[in-house]
């Protein structure tokens, strides 16, 4: 979750610190035309063979390099637990927990972890994040950077990987168009396809089946919102009905943001809010506000973002 006040034009108001006026006038301007297409890292040269380019990717996130990363929106300043509403899993392996899981990046110089949800898609192999976990958004005037290194693990308990571990190539990675170009929080969803485990399964088919994907529902769900924040190591869930929308994200393009009444902190960017029992995922989570201790916000689940960002995966 980001909370940081030097993000550009991921914040908004003051979700993730001062937004200038003119950023919005910048993002109502720039519309989020009809389908949002969904962008994907270029191709690299100098990559190897998928196989090769996998095997690196997994031998570089040890179980120690995985326990000493920290969340990848982390703030100089960490948030207390205290301010905190989650709560842990008992066993994160079981339905409808195993869903669940924390993904380790690299994103330019840093290396950082989010949270992320198994989809129950076609191929098998969809991941659901946060838009920022997937391509930093815009960087004042410069244009932001795709995360590399992407490694998934479901249920990820302390260093330990029940359901093995998920690769993603540099090519199967994707985040809408208006999120990459001008870091519109109500497109801030991420996706990517990732290999098989070990074991030679595809991530849905390793953790029991993944869920899927809500679109255009109800704003007044009842949410189970789970991920990784701070340095717990284990899942932590949340529970909360939708309590609204935020109103600063009203003039700019696409669905406004909903807000739970969870205050999660920097790591759990990306964890799924799940409805009807852990089935369905309906929402994520986004960025909480400096000086709001109490709410969490995510993008609305309509065809315009991640419908558009999903389609055919």
């Amino acid at each position: 979750m980001d909370s940081r006040s030097n993000r550009g034009a991921r914040g908004v108001g003051v979700l993730l610190g001062a937004l200038a006026a003119a950023m919005l006038v910048t993002l109502a301007l720039a519309g989020d035309s009809a389908a949002a297409p969904r962008l994907h890292p270029p191709a690299d040269a100098s990559a190897s063979s998928a196989a090769a380019e996998e095997a690196r990717i997994a031998a570089y996130w040890t179980p120690q390099r995985m326990r000493s990363t920290p969340p990848l929106d982390a703030s100089l300043d960490a948030e207390p637990l205290a301010a905190a509403s989650f709560v842990p899993v008992e066993d994160a392996t079981i339905p409808p927990f195993a869903v669940n899981g924390r993904m380790f990046v690299r994103q330019g110089r840093n290396r950082g972890y989010c949270s992320g949800t198994v989809i129950n898609s076609a191929s098998r192999r969809l991941i659901l994040t946060a838009g920022h976990c997937v391509h930093s958004g815009p960087r004042g005037r410069r244009a932001g950077v795709w995360s590399r290194y992407l490694l998934f693990v479901p249920a990820y308990t302390d260093g330990i990987a029940p359901y093995g571990q998920f690769v993603a190539r540099r090519p199967e990675v994707y985040a809408p168009k208006p999120w990459v170009k001008t870091g519109n929080p109500n497109f801030d969803v991420g996706a990517f396809l990732v290999s098989r485990n070990e074991a030679g399964l595809e991530a849905a088919d390793a953790v029991g089946g993944g869920v899927s994907i809500a679109i255009d529902r109800s704003r007044k769900e009842q949410f189970d919102s789970f991920g990784y924040p701070g340095d717990v190591r284990e899942l932590q869930q949340c529970e909360s009905p939708a309590v609204g929308e935020d109103r600063l994200t009203f003039p700019i393009p696409g669905p406004p943001t909903v807000k739970i009444r969870c205050r999660w902190l920097p790591g759990a960017s990306g964890g799924g809010w799940l409805i009807n029992e852990g089935t369905e995922v309906n929402g994520l989570t986004s960025y909480g506000r400096s000086n709001d201790k109490t709410h969490t916000f995510g993008p609305y689940f309509s065809k315009r973002n991640v419908g558009a960002l999903v389609a055919g995966f």
